[in-house]
């Protein structure tokens, strides 16, 4: 039988950017996941990965030792991988992957991060080499930022690694430190996708530059300002969040979603590359008309993703539909202790 590993995405429950600009994030597994079947290849100096991505059957082959190509499309993730894990050291087997992927791309869930992990964990394992998730993190953050150049941070692989709730606190030199929650009380989410992919970089180009500090023209000092206050919200809010899965108080914890979705409305206001006018309008109709307890973006934001917490299964699965009335693809997610 072929080595099988599988990585979920991850839903930011609240926290986003916070592995760059600082403070705590707080995650939860999506209900979405990458799934990597490793096989041996008849080939002795060969690694192919093969993939449905948006129904077209993708194929690739590389060599041993791997290869980095930032250009080099949806595939590039899988030659990375293998180059970061021969920089490493790991002599790897020639193999086929066969990859299958439930997760929309571009929509704020990891989709790159789970892949790429699934990738790494898959060549390691096959090589002989069970790495830990850690390490696993360290080696996906490696190749998406450092070798393919994508605007990433380290949230995303290290909240996929984790596989359960996960608070990370940042450090200062862009190190976390993460803790696996067990919350007390189940969570129950749901989670939507709206139908076109919006990119995160213009995202978080725009909130970057406006983090700077030699920003002179009045607007931009104004669209500063927003940003730094809902960033010091966002890293609040996860703390006050994890606190709150801990000790099973679901009200405060749709609160501090409140808060967080709150200070990004603000935030787009004085910054209109953040503007997301149907995130803003479900968030409301999950609130007002079919009471969720908390409702926000999810990933670094725009009209892209979103979660709605509710009081119990029943409950998530009408904020689901509520989603889906919307014309949202959505997911009921429950979340236990581990």
């Amino acid at each position: 039988m072929p080595l099988v590993v599988q990585y979920s995405g991850r839903v930011c429950l609240l926290g986003e950017h916070c592995d760059w600009a600082g403070g705590a994030s707080l995650t939860v597994p999506a209900p979405l996941s990458v799934v990597v079947a490793v096989d041996a290849a008849l080939r002795p100096t060969e690694i192919r990965v093969r993939t449905a991505l948006h129904g077209d059957l993708r194929e690739q082959s590389f060599g041993l030792e791997g290869a980095v190509d930032p250009a080099g499309g949806p595939l590039r993730f899988a030659p990375a991988a293998a180059a970061a894990l021969h920089r490493r050291g790991l002599r790897l087997r020639a193999c086929h992957l066969y990859v299958h992927a439930t997760l929309p791309a571009g929509r704020g869930f990891s989709s790159s991060a789970a892949y790429t992990l699934g990738v790494l964990d898959a060549l390691a394992r096959a090589a002989g080499h069970a790495l830990e998730h850690d390490v696993l993190a360290a080696l996906a953050f490696e190749v998406e930022h450092e070798l393919l150049g994508v605007p990433c941070g380290r949230l995303d692989p290290m909240a996929c690694a984790a596989g359960a709730a996960a608070y990370i606190r940042w450090r200062a030199d862009g190190s976390g430190r993460l803790r696996r929650i067990q919350p007390l009380r189940p969570l129950h989410l749901a989670v939507g996708v709206w139908p076109q992919p919006r990119p995160a970089a213009p995202l978080l180009e725009a909130l970057c530059a406006h983090t700077a500090a030699d920003l002179r023209a009045p607007e931009d000092r104004e669209a500063a300002a927003a940003v730094a206050e809902a960033l010091a919200t966002f890293a609040h809010t996860a703390d006050a969040g994890a606190h709150a899965v801990r000790i099973g108080d679901l009200a405060a914890l749709g609160a501090a979603m409140d808060r967080a979705q709150t200070a990004y409305a603000v935030a787009a206001q004085a910054l209109p590359a953040l503007a997301a006018p149907q995130l803003v309008a479900t968030c409301a109709r999950l609130r007002d008309e079919h009471g969720a307890l908390g409702a926000k973006f999810s990933g670094a934001g725009g009209d892209r993703s979103i979660v709605a917490l509710g009081v119990d299964e029943d409950h998530a699965s009408r904020l689901r539909r509520g989603m889906e009335a919307a014309g949202l693809s959505a997911w009921a997610l429950r979340v236990d202790r581990v």
